[in-house]
Formats: structure tokens, sequence, C-alpha cells
């Protein structure tokens, strides 16, 4: 999740309108729109993220559902004016209010679910959006906040709403708030094959930009006093004020994921290469705490203390490599890349029992069989079909009682064939293995995979009756 303030502008408005971010934006056609559903996961999420698509919408007499999910009572927590129980009834007047100029004849549902905890409640939002959307097919849209957006309410929102849609079969689009504050225009986190840019037309921009003005309690202080400060400023305010609003079509990015299964190649050798030219560690795996976390996060999910021949993909420099050698009797890491292999055999030189090669998978396969073999930060690399074989690969290689371990990022990377998510899903479709560990959060995935039929480590221990 990435880290920033409101008190940050970010880019300034005069950099999103360069005509290289605007050459990444297919323009988004209301046409064929019959219904419009619209999910906030803080009231002025809708105005601000899709204000003027509300507006175009209430012209073209669609009919408009509008369902914000928090009442935003979190908004200023260092408030000495205001407690959260007014902050949530002066928040329901606001986007009441905002709706009624957007588009005077939209129904309006305020869930009153707590602000700030939205991913305890990401089921109960996907039914209920489910159950509104029924079977309304692509002429019904469903607009909700960006799940990268770096806003975990805003993370929950996006997820319920994508399994609404794919259930539902809406199409789905999802718009960006916080984005605009810590993200640049040539940043990866913008899948530019599924950027839509929505044409905003005066009349519906006169009609947002009132609506921004009275969410007050976001755009203006609250008081004088420390903690009342506004909390949505001019600077930041400027990037809602376009004659576009841009959204994410999730359809585009599953349609990209679709065809890498058709045969696009997996990521070849000089792209590795270029990533340690100049550094040792373009990954940040020794510095950042994101990565220390996520290791110990994989070593503690390892079903046994101690493992015999364990077999690491894509082992990089060598950093969890280091880990598994204290717990694993031999360890062979692979590598594409000579670079990071050479810094790894560097780094492990005390350890007798580890070995490292380098090899193109899946073809290139080491032989032998192995009690452990870790998938971790690499399955997306390749396409659909070799990323198959590969599982078969590491199936016909695991020992009898062995287990494999799988960790990706979730956050789609543009130039990646496949997501974090569908290496997942591939994974689980292997036939005899049960998914024994499984540990889902906004940035990544961890499972364990084992032989059916599996003990658990409190069974093997004889821990239970």
């Amino acid at each position: 999740m990435v880290s920033f303030s409101h008190h940050d502008d970010g880019a300034p408005e005069s950099v999103w309108g360069s005509a290289a971010w605007a050459e990444m934006l297919s323009p988004l056609s209301c046409e064929g729109l019959e219904r419009l559903v619209v999910v906030a996961a803080h009231p002025d999420d809708e105005t601000f993220g899709a204000g003027g698509l509300i507006a175009r919408a209430s012209r073209l007499g669609v009919r408009i559902s509008v369902v914000v999910l928090s009442n935003g009572e979190a908004s200023h927590p260092l408030s000495t004016t205001h407690d959260r129980a007014q902050l949530a009834a002066l928040r329901r007047v606001e986007v009441t209010a905002a709706l009624a100029r957007l588009a005077p004849g939209a129904s309006l549902r305020l869930l009153n679910l707590p602000d700030g905890a939205l991913a305890d409640h990401r089921e109960e939002i996907a039914a209920l959006l489910t159950a509104d959307l029924g079977d309304g097919g692509r002429g019904t849209w469903l607009v909700a906040p960006w799940r990268s957006d770096g806003h975990p309410d805003h993370a929950a929102a996006g997820e319920a709403a994508l399994s609404a849609a794919r259930t539902g079969g809406a199409r789905l689009l999802e718009y960006p708030i916080w984005a605009w504050s810590w993200a640049k225009p040539e940043d990866p986190v913008w899948p530019a094959h599924a950027l839509r840019s929505l044409a905003v037309e005066p009349a519906d921009q006169a009609a947002k930009a009132s609506a921004m003005s009275l969410h007050r309690s976001q755009v203006q202080a609250l008081s004088a006093l420390p903690g009342d400060e506004a909390i949505i400023r001019p600077g930041f305010i400027a990037h809602f004020t376009r004659a576009q609003e841009t959204f994410i079509e999730t359809k585009a990015i599953e349609t990209r994921a679709e065809s890498t299964a058709d045969g696009a190649d997996s990521l070849p050798r000089p792209f590795f290469n270029d990533f340690y030219v100049g550094v040792t560690d373009p990954w940040g795996f020794e510095t950042r705490w994101y990565e220390w976390r996520k290791r110990a996060l994989t070593l503690g999910a390892l079903p046994r203390e101690r493992f015999g021949a364990a077999l690491e993909l894509g082992c990089s420099i060598g950093v969890l490599t280091a880990e598994l050698a204290r717990r694993c009797d031999t360890v062979l890491g692979v590598d594409i890349a000579e670079r990071p292999l050479e810094l790894a055999r560097a780094r492990l030189a005390w350890a007798p029992g580890v070995t490292f090669e380098r090899r193109t998978l899946p073809a290139d396969w080491p032989p032998g069989t192995f009690d452990l073999i870790v998938l971790s930060e690499v399955g997306y690399y390749f396409s659909a079909p070799d990323l198959r074989q590969l599982i078969e690969r590491c199936r016909s290689s695991l020992a009898p009682a062995g287990a494999l371990v799988a960790c990706h990022w979730r956050h789609p990377v543009p130039n990646y064939p496949l997501s974090g998510d569908r290496v997942h899903e591939e994974i689980g479709r292997l036939p005899g293995f049960e998914r024994t560990v499984q540990h889902r959060e906004r940035d990544f995935v961890l499972e364990v995979f084992e032989p059916t039929p599996a003990t658990s480590v409190a069974e093997r221990e004889g821990l239970t009756p």
C-alpha cells in the first residue's frame, strides 16, 4: 500500500494535462448505458470521482443508484469541535445535497458501515451490490473506487464491486481519487490499456463543481482550530475540475490476461538483465519493511520446521534463500539472469548445502525430487501456457509429502503477462493437492499446497484428538 497524506497535492494538474498522459486514455462513450450504479467508500467519492458521469447519465434519462458505504466519520480524527457522530451526520447531509445537484432523480443508499474498516465488510458489500445489480448485463455500469487507489477502504469497495460485477455481468469502471496525490503519469501503476476518459461537457462540469462545493466539511475547514483543516485542498481539487474524468475498465485488464493465455510470450532474459544494471537490489529485498514482513510470513507459513531438499524458483540475489538454508538440508536456487546469481553465491558462501544455477524455466527444469518448492514473486512473468507447464513440473518434482509455497504481488503491473491472483488460480487447479495455508491481503497472496490427504501442523504434532 502506498504512503501519502491529504496535505500533499501531488503532481501539479499541469503535469496530468500533458500530451503524453492524454495519449494513454481511450475515449469512453455513454452509448448503451441503461443503468448506472455508483459506489462510494465515503461521502464525496462519488462526486469527485464520477460526478461528471452521474450528471451526464442524469441528462440522458438513465436510472441512477448511488451506494455510499460509510459516513466518512473518521475524516478529522484530531478535531476538538466535531466528534465522529457529528461528522457522520454532517457528511450524510452533504452527500444528499450533492447528489441532488448532480442527478435530482437518483436514488441514494447510505449503508452506515464503519469508516476505515470496510475490508471487514467486503463480502457483505459484494452481496448487497450483487443483489442490487441483478442480471442487468452490459447495459448496467457499476462504477466504484479503484482498487489500487492507495486507501484501504477504496480497495475494499473496489474488490466488492469486482465480485458483484463478475456475478451480475455488469460493466465495471473504477475511478481513482488519492492516486492523483501519490502517482505520476509515467508511473507503471497505470494499466494504460485499460484507461478510459469521459469527456465532461460544460453543463456537467458546472454541476460537478457545484456538487463538490457542497461537501463543505471536506473542502473547507471545520474551524480555525488545529485538527479541523480542510481535507481536500485547492491544489488537489484542481485534479477534479478537468474537462474529462478518468476510469480504469477492469474488463479490459481481464481481456488482456485472457489474450496472454492464447500464446503471448513469457518475459525474456534481457528484461531481467536490465534490472541489475548499476544496482544490486532493485526490488529492495534487503531494505524494505514490506519485503522483510512478507518474508517472515512466508517462512512462518512453512508447514514443517525442517525440510530435506528445497528448490527456490526465481531466487534473485538470495535473500530468501539465506533463510531457507537455515531450515533445509540443501537448497537449489535458480534464476534466469546471471548477475543476481553472482550476488547470491557471494551471500551464501557460508552455506555448503546451497547451490545456484541459471536456468530458463519451465523448459530448462532441474532434475531431482524436492521436499519444498518455493514459487515466490515469479509466476506472473510467464505466459499462461508456460505457467501451466511450470506448475506441472512442480507437481512432478515434489516429494509425496512435500509442500509447494507460492507468494505473489496482487496489484496490476502492465508489463507482466499475468496477475498474481491469476497465478494462484492456476496453482489452485492442481489435481491431487490441497490448499493448506491461505493468507490474502491487498498487496500479496501467500498460499501453501500439499498433496491430498494433507495433515495439519497440529495433527502432525499430535495436538488434535
